[in-house]
């Protein structure tokens, strides 16, 4: 705890680890187990139990609540998890709840990560890195959400729904299936109207990678074909590599089905 800034209202047990240089607001809670990494900034009235691990340098604002038990009825308090990673901004009237033995008995948020106010993350979901989650986005229980995804404000992903790389959701929207790596989607039950142009322009795409995930969509989405002929078409069609895999490689592990084409 060197450098260490813990206000004298805030309530942390000596059984829990706290790195350097890490500052805590007034009114905090931190319980037995939790371990806070170093240079993190922990606002007032926050509260964190459980089994919780804070990486390096994250900033955690007012009123959140990290490691609570699961919103589930079969949980029973087990000794579950969450994990999250490095220089994170986890924002006001945060909740992450842990996992459950039921699931993955973890709850995982990656690093490089803006996760805005009132969001909401449920048992045993998962979020990589890079990625910018708007106002009250929420996400039931088992949801997973890849690298670089953008979602907007009051966006909501059904229990055991994910979203691919690079994907973006929009603002309203609702989801009940898989929404595939680099589309833009929408709707309240939201469909793929396209792709995520401007977010694979902004994290490095060239204009060549960008014309072939055009192609992707155009033959998954647009020739009216069923998932496995529409794979077989882009297998034919696209050079292999990681862009093409990448795609191929979620709808075939989707347990869900895919979101299906946008209605204009």
């Amino acid at each position: 705890m060197s450098n260490s800034k813990i206000h004298p209202t805030a309530i942390i047990d000596s059984k829990a680890e706290i790195g350097n240089n890490v500052f805590v607001g007034p009114y905090t809670i931190i319980g037995p187990g939790v371990v806070i990494g170093d240079d993190n900034i922990i606002d007032n009235h926050v509260t964190i139990k459980g089994d919780t691990r804070l990486g390096r340098g994250n900033t955690v604002g007012a009123y959140t609540s990290i490691g609570l038990g699961a919103q589930d009825k079969a949980h029973r308090n087990e000794p579950t998890k969450v994990i999250i990673g490095e220089e994170n901004e986890i924002r006001e009237y945060i909740s992450i709840h842990s996992g459950t033995f039921g699931g993955t008995g973890v709850t995982k948020i990656g690093s490089h990560n803006q996760i805005m106010v009132s969001a909401h993350f449920g048992h045993d979901t998962s979020v990589g890195d890079h990625c910018m989650l708007a106002n009250a986005t929420t996400l039931g229980g088992h949801a997973q959400i890849g690298n670089y995804v953008v979602t907007g404000g009051l966006s909501g992903l059904h229990q055991f729904c994910r979203i691919g790389d690079y994907a973006m959701l929009g603002a309203l929207s609702a989801t009940y299936q898989d929404i595939p790596p680099y589309t833009l989607s929408s709707g309240p039950r939201a469909g793929a109207f396209g792709i995520n142009r401007y977010g694979l322009q902004k994290n490095g795409f060239s204009d060549d990678e960008i014309a072939m995930i055009q192609e992707i969509f155009n033959l998954f989405f647009c020739k009216g074909m069923v998932p496995k002929k529409s794979l077989e078409q882009i297998e034919n069609e696209i050079p292999k590599g990681e862009i093409r895999e990448r795609f191929i490689t979620f709808v075939n592990e989707s347990k869900r089905g895919i979101i299906s084409k946008g209605k204009s």
